[in-house]
């Protein structure tokens, strides 16, 4: 018997936990008889590249299971908007085929859709009202109300979450779907939003006139990745109990001394570049490339080392240290 459910089926381990994931990967389902030499002459890719970003594999490669092939790019993360606004996934889109592959339950929630597992088949179900999608997984053929359809890539699960094609599953369901391959986000309009994109901010323009100054003044020079970075770490500062509320509060938090070197330079006040501000912008929409880190720091310039000695290393962009 299937039991229909909007938010979860546990049958795939689809938990709602908050986890930081790492960067969207070009991926490919293995085919039976392929090794890393196969594979690695397949897309051109150093095979001990190659299995150095797939250790969790082992070296001997099963047939149905997804091997990553290269990340999209440093830091790059694949966002998804729908109606304008970021949905959130514990673990990052892949690329399989050209087709960006997405947690099942999360597009799901996002459409407002319930979900089903057929145990009996290995089957996930996606539907509403007038559409029945049935994807099994390991499988390339889906089917929309009983009629076949051919995917350009199977139905697979990834550190225990159902990936599914966002494409085909929103476009099934009436939406219209852009890719915006500059900034590598998928831009989905539901059927009830027939005019331009809503966006739909979570933030003010306070917000973003101060974090794009911050960003500027600590991170001028250094690659847009390390300005998204100290962007997150300003937002991940005030969404923690140890930091005041507002975005302008942290930047300007005097409680244990001056936190930003910046404020107490004056170089807070400069205006921004472009760059700058669109890190910025990209960072108080959901895009976080450096997961629940509260610190940064330049190890040759900086005078005080106590975040290295105290805190934990979560890595380096660029001349920054970032810390938790």
């Amino acid at each position: 018997m299937k039991k229909f459910i909007t938010t979860m089926f546990c049958a795939l381990a689809l938990s709602a936990g908050a986890h930081v994931y790492a960067d969207s990967y070009v991926m490919h389902t293995i085919e039976p008889g392929e090794t890393y030499g196969i594979i690695s002459k397949e897309y051109g890719q150093d095979i001990n590249q190659l299995k150095s970003i797939n250790k969790d594999l082992g070296e001997t490669l099963y047939a149905g299971s997804l091997i990553k092939i290269k990340p999209l790019g440093p830091e790059k993360i694949i966002s998804i908007k729908i109606d304008g606004k970021t949905i959130h996934m514990d673990q990052a889109p892949y690329l399989e085929n050209d087709r960006t592959f997405v947690p099942i339950r999360f597009i799901a929630e996002a459409l407002n859709l319930k979900v089903a597992w057929d145990e009996e088949t290995q089957t996930a179900i996606l539907k509403d009202d007038k559409v029945d999608i049935r994807l099994p997984l390991g499988s390339q053929i889906a089917m929309i109300n009983d009629k076949k359809v051919v995917l350009d890539a199977p139905i697979n699960i990834y550190k225990g979450r159902t990936f599914v094609p966002v494409r085909f599953v929103s476009e099934a369901f009436n939406c219209t779907v852009k890719w915006d391959g500059d900034n590598y986000i998928v831009d989905i309009r539901t059927k009830n939003n027939t005019g331009v994109f809503a966006v739909e901010e979570s933030y003010s323009q306070e917000d973003l006139y101060w974090l794009a100054r911050i960003v500027n003044a600590e991170a001028n020079g250094e690659p847009f990745e390390g300005k998204l970075a100290v962007a997150n770490v300003v937002i991940n500062r005030k969404n923690s109990d140890e930091y005041p509320d507002t975005i302008k509060e942290v930047i300007f938090d005097k409680k244990y001394g001056y936190q930003f070197t910046p404020v107490l330079d004056g170089t807070i006040y400069n205006t921004p570049s472009a760059e700058s501000i669109k890190a910025a912008k990209l960072a108080l929409e959901g895009r976080n490339n450096i997961g629940d880190a509260l610190y940064f720091l330049n190890p040759r310039k900086s005078e005080n080392f106590w975040i290295v000695y105290s805190k934990s290393f979560y890595k380096s962009i660029g001349l920054h240290d970032f810390y938790f």
